[in-house]
């Protein structure tokens, strides 16, 4: 046998050696830290009951509650939550999948997020996804790259790099369902506005007038266009909160301002502001008239059996009731063009001097 030979043979043996090895260590990781696994494989989201989100020093910032069937966030008084977002976040972690392990030294935790959620400067999210048989915890740290976050089960030693990427968001404002009501201008008929001292009244006499006109103003005053006024027809167009708070009847025993929107089809709603601060707040009232729905003619057929099956039927009635029902027990917070759109001011829509 050469020389040249011996040594071939030689190599080979150790790179079989090696693999023997390597896959002999492969055989003891533990399962749920090898890469490809799901972390929790066993995770039933169908069950889950509650969720909450946790920061540094071990405070819980966001409770997410599923109450006959439907998320709500505690820290709002159990206003509902925006499914669609709660869903995100369980089937988030309920997808996550190890890519590789990481450090599995605590001093090295807080270079990638995963310190213990109780250090006072814990820079990881805590998401704990609780149901009746027990909870699942983990600590999301920072992210790595753009489908990738560090994690670490508390109590693990071991850190990991697990996809999809996870976000669990702290401010429980931002997990509220924010659509309020969304009503078409071309519905609305009549706008009632009381700002301070000065009132005024915006109306269409029928659906076919594209403009608002002043119906009722201070003496001599005229609108500065024809589409001065719109913007006030439109506000109820698409309007979502900011955030909420339960009604104290103590706050709003005089609201500064005060607007009503009349539609074509019998809806009137009532709407009461008030600014704090940098916050613009309203309270809501709903309700149907049949009268006034009646006093207006029905808007065109639409031009064809299709077309009319995909335009969606209005319970009117139904969809007064049910905001009424709704938003009785809250004041929402809106955003500020929204809030100046209900209450603009007459001096903003009418001529100067």
């Amino acid at each position: 046998m050469t020389e040249r030979r011996v040594f071939v043979l030689a190599a080979l043996a150790i790179l079989v050696i090696a693999a023997a090895l390597w896959l002999s260590s492969q055989r003891h990781l533990p399962r749920d830290i090898a890469a490809g696994t799901k972390l929790f494989p066993d995770l039933k989201t169908a069950e889950l009951r509650e969720v909450d989100i946790t920061r540094a020093g071990a405070r819980r910032v966001v409770t997410l509650e599923n109450r006959d069937n439907a998320w709500t966030v505690a820290e709002r008084d159990h206003y509902p939550a925006d499914a669609a977002r709660v869903r995100g976040l369980v089937l988030g972690m309920a997808d996550f999948t190890i890519v590789e392990q990481k450090t599995s030294d605590p001093k090295n935790y807080p270079a990638i997020g995963v310190e213990d959620i109780a250090l006072p400067a814990a820079a990881g999210t805590q998401i704990d996804l609780k149901s009746a048989s027990g909870t699942t915890r983990l600590i999301v740290g920072r992210s790595s790259g753009a489908k990738a976050s560090f994690v670490r089960k508390p109590g693990g030693a071991q850190s990991l790099l697990a996809t999809p990427q996870v976000y669990a968001d702290p401010e429980p404002k931002n997990w509220l369902h924010r659509p309020i009501v969304d009503i078409a201008t071309d519905r609305v008929q009549e706008a009632r506005v009381a700002t301070g001292k000065v009132s005024y009244v915006l109306t269409r006499k029928d659906r076919s007038q594209p403009n608002f006109a002043l119906a009722s103003a201070p003496k001599a005053k005229v609108l500065a266009s024809d589409t001065a006024g719109n913007a006030v027809g439109t506000a109820l167009s698409g309007l979502e909160l900011d955030d909420v708070k339960k009604f104290d009847a103590a706050q709003w025993q005089a609201p500064t301002d005060h607007a009503e929107f009349r539609t074509f089809d019998g809806w009137i709603i009532g709407i009461d502001g008030r600014v704090d601060g940098e916050q613009h707040w309203i309270r809501l009232s709903s309700r149907y008239d049949e009268a006034l729905a009646k006093g207006f003619q029905p808007p065109p057929a639409a031009p064809s059996a299709v077309a009319a099956a995909q335009k969606p039927q209005l319970n009117v009635r139904k969809d007064a009731e049910a905001l009424a029902t709704r938003a009785a027990a809250w004041t929402y917070e809106v955003p500020k063009y929204k809030y100046d759109a209900f209450f603009r001011p007459l001096d903003e829509i009418i001529k100067k001097p």
